[in-house]
Formats: structure tokens, sequence, C-alpha cells
């Protein structure tokens, strides 16, 4: 006899239910998960990171000698810090950002030297000089790590005198220099893998909750479960936006890059992938509000929604395609030259497609036994197949698909 899920498990299923999907998709394509990743990768330390600690401490060991050097100072400190700073940018941020703090000191010591030398170190004249430099920073436009540079170098000037001043803008004009020579010689900040990562996250999270609502409805389900899932679903919406924004970062990264070229391919198939699980996203936060409104309009039997089994496996094929399709454009994302072999997520969506063609052939006799639970279910239907066609049109922008002869089988 069936029973109901706890909710709880319902709605994360992470455990054997994230195994039996695994377990299906390796039947599908003949290899482990991409999602079996090393501990590096799942710690976010990769060779890349490693590179920018690297970075970032000889821009501030060369910064200081520099300044110590040519300064012939004993304590350059300002040298490193704005080294530091800049040395974490990509290269086309670190020139914007190194003028930027130069011009926001020049204007933070004229500023309070002409304000120090005719009101004096006060506290209302601090206030006022505070303001005016912030002030300042905006009519300038100047991102806000510049920008509070005048109010601080203002700060600074009235707090320790004039003579100090020169000294100060020397320093972050070594540092600023150093940041990005140093940026430019020693491998560049490359965002690329950081953001396929937060894609194969919002990947991941798509497939667990298309999951989850697929096991759930194969057996008798409540209204608390689906109420689970579609919490769920639309927790998807804060990873979804985490991942266009990393994508727009990765592409800023390779702005300027010497090494641009061998990646164009790689952020091309990164871009297309989150452009297209963005969609999937919504769409299966709309999938998730209908099987709650079945639960909650549809009149149910002791509280318990009858099993749904075709819409079960529709659904579980579906999440099958969608892992298909993230494995295909995010599993070689640092060889730019491989072609994108997508035979095995096609076959992945034609499965899903043959699903949807098996309640197709008995919607009209699900309409005439209970016509509002045939209407909910030809919405899952209509937006399943939305879902298909957008991992359709993103195989398509990336390239045909193989005929690799993979023997293709239905798990389900």
């Amino acid at each position: 006899m069936d029973h109901p899920l706890p909710a709880t498990a319902a709605g994360t299923g992470h455990g054997t239910l994230r195994d039996r999907l695994l377990r299906r998709l390796q039947a599908v394509t003949g290899r482990p998960s991409w999602r079996d990743r090393p501990l590096s990768e799942l710690l976010g330390i990769d060779r890349n990171v490693l590179w920018q600690a690297l970075k970032v401490a000889v821009s501030a060991g060369v910064s200081w000698a520099l300044a110590g050097w040519l300064l012939d100072s004993p304590s350059p400190i300002w040298a490193p810090i704005t080294a530091s700073l800049i040395a974490l940018l990509t290269v086309r941020a670190s020139i914007r950002d190194a003028v930027e703090k130069v011009v926001a000191v020049l204007i933070g010591i004229v500023v309070a030297i002409w304000l120090g030398d005719l009101i004096g170190l006060h506290a209302w004249s601090i206030s006022l000089i505070v303001a005016l430099g912030f002030l300042v920073g905006k009519v300038l436009r100047l991102n806000g790590g510049a920008a509070a540079q005048i109010p601080i170098n203002g700060l600074f000037v009235l707090a320790l005198g004039s003579a100090q001043s020169g000294q100060r803008f020397l320093d972050t004009l070594i540092g600023a220099g150093v940041a990005v020579v140093v940026n430019f010689a020693i491998v560049p900040p490359n965002y690329v893998s950081a953001a396929t990562r937060s894609v194969a996250e919002l990947s991941d999270g798509i497939v667990d909750v298309l999951s989850a609502v697929a096991d759930g409805i194969s057996r008798p389900w409540r209204i608390e479960q689906a109420t689970s899932w579609l919490r769920e679903a639309r927790e998807q919406g804060r990873i979804s936006t985490a991942a266009e924004s990393d994508v727009d970062r990765a592409a800023q990264s390779l702005e300027l890059h010497p090494g641009r070229a061998s990646w164009a391919s790689a952020l091309g198939r990164l871009q297309q992938a989150n452009d297209t699980l963005q969609i999937v996203e919504v769409q299966v936060r709309t999938l998730a509000r209908t099987v709650r409104d079945i639960a909650a309009k549809v009149p149910a039997q002791d509280g318990r929604q009858p099993p749904m089994p075709m819409a079960s496996a529709t659904l579980f094929a579906t999440a099958r395609a969608i892992e298909a399709f993230a494995h295909t454009l995010l599993r070689a994302e640092k060889d730019a030259r491989e072609v994108v072999a997508a035979g095995t997520a096609h076959r992945a969506v034609e499965v899903a497609r043959s699903k949807i063609a098996e309640i197709n052939a008995d919607l009209a006799d699900m309409l005439a036994a209970n016509l509002v639970r045939g209407v909910f279910l030809g919405t899952l239907v209509v937006e399943t197949g939305r879902i298909l066609d957008e991992l359709e049109s993103g195989l398509a922008a990336v390239g045909p698909a193989s005929q690799e002869p993979v023997e293709m089988t239905d798990p389900g």
C-alpha cells in the first residue's frame, strides 16, 4: 500500500531520490554524472584562485619594495594596500580602478589642503570635508571604492598635515601602477570557471526540484508536499539571479584578457547554458505551482491526491533531459576547441517528448473522467513541452547533434 511521503522528504528529495536520478542519467549517458566533481572544485579553489593569491602577494610585495626604494620611505603602507585592492580585479577593471583611485586621492588631498587652510581641524570641518568628498565622488561617477578615497584622504591630510600628502599620493600611484602591470603579467582574473559552477548549481537545483515533484506524484500525495515543492522551486530564483550575475562577471573578466580568444567558445557555451536555464527555472516554478493548484482545487480522498504515474514519468524524463543538457554545455568549459557532442542530450529530449505523446494519446479519456484534473494535467504537458523546446533551442545554438553511436535507453 502506498503512503504519502512526509513533506520534508518529498520536498528535498536529496537522498535516495538523487541517487536514483543519477543512476538513470548514467544509464542514458553511459558515464558518471558530471556533478561528481573533485574536492578542489567543490571548495571553489582551483588553479585560477591560486594564481590570484600569488598575484596579490606579488603586487603587495613589489609595490612596498618599489615605493620604499623610490621614495626612501620606511613604511609606504598605502602602496601595497592599493596594489592588493586593484590586483584582484579584471584587466579592464584594474585599469579603470587604478585611474579612479589616483584621481580620488588627488582630489581628496586638494580639498583637504584647501579647506584645512580656511577652516582648520574641527568636528564640523571634518563633517564638511567628508560630505564634500562624497558629493564630488558622485558627480565624477566614481565607483564605491574610489569615491571613498576622497574623504578618507581628506581626513588623512587634515590629521597628519599636508607634508604627508605627497607621500600618500605617490604611494597610491606606485601601488596602482604595479597592480596593473602584475595583472597583465600573471594570469589575469578569469571568472569563467566560477560562473560555470554557479550555472551548474542552478541546473542541480532545477533538476532536484523537478525530480522531487516527479517522485512525489508517483504515489498518493498531499497538498503539504506540493506546497513544499513550490517553495523550493521559488528558492531557485535566488540561485538563478546569482548565476546570471556570475556569468556577466565572467564575460567582463575576458575583456582585454590576453587569453580571450582561447576562452571565447567556452564563454559562449556558458552564456547559452545560462540563458536557457534562466527560462527553464521559471517554467519549473510554473510546473510546481500547477501541481500545488491540483492539490488545492481538485477534491481528494482522505486529503491525498491519487498517483499520477504518466506525469511522473514525464517529469523524470524532463529532469534527465535538463541534466544531459547541462552536461553537454558545461562539461568541457576549459577546452575551447572541443566539439560539443549534443547527441545524448537530444536523445534525452526525445525520450521526454515520447512521454508527453503517451499522455496526449490518453488526454481525451482523462478529460472525460475528470475535467478539472485533466485540464491541470494538460497544463503540465504544455509547460513540460516548453522546457523541452528551450533545451533544444539551446543545443541548436552551440552546434548540431553529433552522430556518436550511443545506445539510448529509457530507464523510466
